[in-house]
C-alpha cells in the first residue's frame, strides 16, 4: 500500500517528467514557477548519493534523467574574443 509520501513522490516524479518530455531538460533556476520541480529532483540527487532513496524510486529517476536532451539549453555563452 501507497504512503502518502509515495504517493507525493510520484507526483513529483510525473510533473518532472512530463517538464522534460516537452522541453527536454530540467526547469531553469532562474523562472521562479519551476523553483520547486527543481529542488526536488536536486533533493532525488542528494538522497541517491547518500544511498538512501529505495531502489525503485532511484532506477526511475536516474532513467528519468538519462531521457533528457544532451543538447545545452541555456546558461551563459562564452563571447568569442578573437
Amino acid at each position: 500500500m501507497a504512503t502518502k509520501n509515495d504517493t507525493k513522490w510520484h507526483q513529483n516524479y510525473d510533473a518532472l517528467k512530463a517538464y522534460i518530455h516537452e522541453r527536454g531538460h530540467l526547469p531553469d533556476k532562474h523562472v521562479v514557477e519551476n523553483r520547486a520541480l527543481l529542488s526536488w529532483a536536486k533533493y532525488q540527487r542528494k538522497k541517491i548519493k547518500e544511498g538512501t532513496l529505495d531502489k525503485e524510486k532511484r532506477e526511475l529517476f536516474e532513467s528519468l534523467l538519462a531521457s533528457r536532451s544532451t543538447e545545452h539549453t541555456g546558461g551563459k555563452k562564452e563571447e568569442n574574443l578573437t
